[in-house]
């Protein structure tokens, strides 16, 4: 039961976040940077959720995000479980970018044929770090949607109900994201957490 409410509590956040969602990762093994100042326990504005980024490996990190209220798909409010990600950072050209996946996925459910269709995919932030601030910004789906409906330009992807899933190779995604970095509806929503330990 909780890892099912794992993954509709990671559906809820990216949802409403309105964040792009893509079937490969941003990074190469090679792209992969440890910035020691993202380490550590940071709270959004409100101080309610919390993101805990922990070194893991030589070249990411668990991220542990607790989500103070959870809305089910009736809208009842309930405290928020915390669930485990794998987070990695990059440099791409002067950018800094996060990639953020579902950290393992079947040790609560013991079905393999549930857990069969259970698919990992990532999201994309750019993100600052200045201080004890940590800026990130997601990969915005409503402005991706029109700029594809408008034949803005060419990029792979699918589409489940309103959602864009991009399924570009990390190379395509890499160019695409540092072309429209800078653009703010691209990367709008500038969510802002600060340093608490």
């Amino acid at each position: 039961m909780k890892l099912i409410k794992y993954f509709t509590a990671l559906s809820v956040i990216l949802l409403i976040a309105g964040c792009v969602r893509s079937l490969y990762p941003l990074f190469t093994e090679d792209d992969l940077i440890i910035n020691p100042q993202l380490i550590g326990t940071w709270t959004e504005r409100n101080g309610k959720n919390i993101w805990i980024f922990e070194k893991s490996g030589e070249k990411s990190y668990e991220l542990r995000y607790f989500q103070s209220e959870y809305g089910d798909v009736l809208g009842k409010m309930e405290r928020g479980d915390t669930a485990k990600f794998i987070a990695q950072l990059g440099k791409l050209g002067k950018y800094y970018f996060l990639d953020i996946s579902p950290g393992e996925t079947n040790t609560k459910v013991k079905n393999g044929f549930y857990n069969f269709h259970l698919l990992p995919v990532h999201s994309i932030s750019r993100i600052w770090i200045e201080g004890d601030t940590l800026r990130l910004s997601l990969l915005d789906n409503d402005w991706l949607k029109k700029m594809i409906d408008n034949n803005a330009f060419k990029i792979s992807h699918s589409r489940i109900n309103d959602q864009i899933i991009l399924t570009a190779t990390t190379e395509e995604l890499q160019d695409f994201v540092v072309r429209y970095a800078e653009n703010s509806k691209a990367f709008p929503k500038l969510g802002e957490l600060h340093r608490t330990k």
